[in-house]
């Protein structure tokens, strides 16, 4: 596998439950960008862990899901993105495949197990380096298979991580997407991976720990990535699977996620970053797209934009169903970060 530094690409980061599955379904029909879906998410906890990894280790991280990712990350839990259990005489249990096979490879490859066994052939012969280098590798030979010059990784929830993924990735830009934390709130009662995001959070602060504070959150904690290995059978999953979790501990914990991610994405370079809302990708699809487009330095692409103009679809806030009481109690919850995500620019 070719070593070069792919040095065009690009995190869409976000906060969960935010439109950022419909940016990336965009993005995949630019015939120059490779659009990963949930590449770094379905790593689970060991995803940006530092220090250096061999290819063989690194490639058991891409193949063998942990006993919780096997809970999430699977076509009942988390549905619209999952699409391994839809590909024709596949050859794994969706509900216990390699996690490189649960999203990303079947948004890419209409065989996608072809992929992955010659992945198999490639990547344990990497030598030991650290997980960004090993995933760049990864990312180039993607994009040598599908023609594509410039990658975006899109993968729910990763505005925790934006710390870490911008010291592992320097030469990356990064687009974060915003969305009215009401709306958020009330859809990560309902999302089960956002459940046990919310469950494993509350827990964590009762003990005083920040699980979204850099250098200690999801994804580049070692203590966290022994906690996934081992809670994934001790913990009561389909009991936290399937409690709904109150509208304020979820509008608690969107509000701490995003507090915390903006923070970090404070920090990076204006050259370097984007910010996109929501609501005004659906309001005017055209101009948002074509400023992301100016912004990842993509070839223009008539083509391209008319099909992604035509992709968004407006409904009602969600937050503006409820009564009124709840309205109010919605909207005070989530107030600061809101005040924070709106000042953003």
């Amino acid at each position: 596998m070719a070593a070069r530094i792919l040095m065009n690409g690009a995190f869409l980061i976000n906060a969960s439950r935010s439109g950022s599955t419909m940016m990336s379904t965009i993005l995949r029909q630019h015939p120059d960008v490779l659009s990963l879906s949930e590449l770094i998410a379905t790593q689970g906890a060991r995803a940006l862990l530092p220090g250096g990894i061999s290819g063989q280790a690194f490639w058991k991280q891409l193949s063998e899901p942990t006993a919780l990712m096997r809970q999430l990350a699977n076509p009942k839990t988390a549905p619209g993105e999952f699409l391994y259990h839809t590909v024709d005489e596949r050859r794994f249990d969706p509900f216990n495949c390699p996690p490189i096979l649960a999203v990303t490879l079947p948004h890419l490859f209409e065989d996608p197990d072809a992929v992955f066994d010659d992945l198999a052939d490639i990547v344990p012969d990497l030598p030991r380096q650290n997980r960004a280098d090993h995933m760049r590798a990864v990312i180039n030979n993607l994009g040598e298979k599908t023609g594509r010059k410039f990658w975006v990784e899109r993968s729910g929830g990763t505005l925790l991580a934006t710390s870490a993924l911008a010291h592992a990735f320097p030469e990356a830009r990064f687009v974060v997407l915003l969305r009215d934390g009401r709306d958020v709130s009330l859809s990560m009662q309902n999302y089960k991976p956002a459940r046990f995001v919310i469950w494993f959070w509350k827990l964590a602060s009762r003990f005083g720990i920040d699980v979204f504070k850099p250098g200690t959150q999801i994804g580049s904690a070692g203590w966290i990535a022994m906690a996934e290995k081992l809670s994934g059978r001790a913990l009561p999953m389909a009991r936290i699977l399937n409690t709904k979790p109150s509208i304020a501990d979820a509008a608690a914990c969107w509000s701490a996620l995003t507090k915390s991610g903006l923070e970090q994405f404070r920090d990076i370079p204006n050259e370097r970053r984007l910010v996109m809302r929501y609501e005004a990708v659906v309001a005017d699809p055209k101009t948002e797209l074509s400023r992301l487009s100016r912004f990842l330095a993509l070839p223009k692409n008539s083509n391209w934009l008319e099909f992604g103009a035509g992709v968004p679809r407006a409904f009602p806030p969600r937050h503006t169903a409820l009564p009124m009481s709840e309205q109010r109690a919605l909207a005070n919850l989530t107030e600061a970060a809101r005040a924070e995500s709106d000042q953003l620019v």
